[in-house]
């Protein structure tokens, strides 16, 4: 039984692999992601699979207890090139893990397609994957989140209520003005990247993932983006970059 972590900003999520296939995602504060935890819940398995993209104080702690358990423990990092996948940095190891997780899950789905993936969580991610495995790059905005707090943090007198409901509309009150822009804009950049990425290759299929992925999957299929094949090109995968991690296992 090998367990894959993926350690974000705030939070952590889990999976266990067993004979091949993926059990369902646990996710939980990265504050309660403690030995107290580890002891509770890991003592069965015999491997630990982990990506993180937050403070390493985390991993740290994980690594030693498993040692102290004697199970076997390996960090993945963002690589020049895995199997059919060659990253577009000239400093792969810079490239996020998240990134680099979610293009190796990506390319084990679709192999030889022009894929955009979109990835929006804390931040927004962008990366197109050109058919022949060629990581083409991407942009990376701020998640639909932080762009709401931006505004707060940084506008005296503007005064909003983050809502969960996801709405294009023009607003009639401050706190619909500013949610609405947050998601018009991310929609507006990944209509952008699907034009950029156009004249890279026909795009193929556009996933996406991440925390608000579902919402902006339903946002991207009703505004019908111009250049598609179809609405049926575009999906939501929730668990992408552990089927990234699992290329390690």
């Amino acid at each position: 039984m090998i367990l894959l972590i993926d350690i974000g900003n705030s939070r952590t999520k889990y999976v266990l692999l067993i004979d091949g296939k993926l059990l369902a995602t646990t996710q939980l504060n990265n504050k309660d992601f403690t030995a107290a935890y580890f002891e509770e819940n890991f003592c069965r398995v015999c491997r630990v699979i982990v990506a993180n993209v937050a403070k390493s104080a985390l991993t740290n702690e994980l690594e030693h207890w498993c040692a102290t358990h004697k199970i076997s423990f390996k960090q993945v990092y963002s690589e020049q090139q895995k199997k059919a996948l060659t990253s577009a940095y000239q400093e792969p190891t810079t490239l996020g893990i998240d990134r680099w997780l979610a293009l190796l899950g990506t390319i084990r789905l679709y192999p030889k397609e022009n894929i955009l993936i979109i990835d929006a969580g804390t931040a927004t991610t962008v990366d197109f994957l050109a058919k022949n495995g060629q990581h083409q790059g991407g942009w990376i905005l701020a998640g639909v989140n932080a762009l709401f707090n931006s505004i707060l943090s940084h506008s005296t007198l503007v005064r909003a209520e983050s809502k969960t409901v996801a709405n294009l509309a023009f607003g009639t009150n401050t706190s619909d003005n500013v949610n609405n822009a947050c998601w018009a804009a991310t929609l507006g950049m990944v209509e952008q990247a699907i034009e950029q990425a156009q004249q890279l290759g026909n795009v193929d299929r556009i996933i996406l993932t991440g925390g608000n992925g579902k919402t902006l999957t339903k946002l991207l299929v009703e505004q019908k983006p111009p250049k598609m094949l179809s609405v049926n090109s575009i999906q939501f995968i929730d668990n992408l970059i552990f089927l990234g991690l699992q290329e390690y296992a």
